[in-house]
């Protein structure tokens, strides 16, 4: 079994629209980590669907950009998404990864949404955010 090394922030661009519900207000560089942390929990399930992706394909390289929204108050990633314009993955391996990053929810919501894009390398045997 290959190690996998943790994902981090780096790829993680996220804009803020502004609210006027009542509740935790973080600033982007706060909704960024704390995002970035969310997505840190689904690290095995991403490494799985790469892991799959390689007995389909020994060569198996490339990037995933997915985009979702972190929905005010409930904290939901919804409107998860690839976007195949910047992905080089297989329509398999997007998939397998699209539906383990299904279901996220931060703890602690936010006022405002967060429209987020997030880059995840498959390359060699692990699974890398850049």
């Amino acid at each position: 079994m290959s190690a996998l090394r943790p994902l981090s922030l780096v790829g993680l661009g996220l804009v803020l629209g502004l609210s006027a519900c009542s509740g935790l207000a973080r600033d982007t560089a706060t909704y960024q980590a704390d995002t970035s942390a969310l997505l840190d929990t689904r690290t095995a399930e991403l490494q799985a669907c790469y892991n799959r992706e390689l007995r389909l394909n020994r060569d198996a390289i490339g990037t995933l950009t997915v985009r979702f929204v972190v929905e005010k108050e409930s904290g939901r990633v919804t409107q998860l998404e690839w976007d195949r314009n910047h992905s080089t993955v297989s329509d398999t391996l997007a998939t397998c990864a699209l539906g383990a990053l299904e279901g996220l929810r931060l703890a602690e919501p936010d006022q405002r949404d967060g429209e987020a894009s997030f880059r995840f390398s498959f390359r060699g045997s692990a699974v890398t955010a850049n």
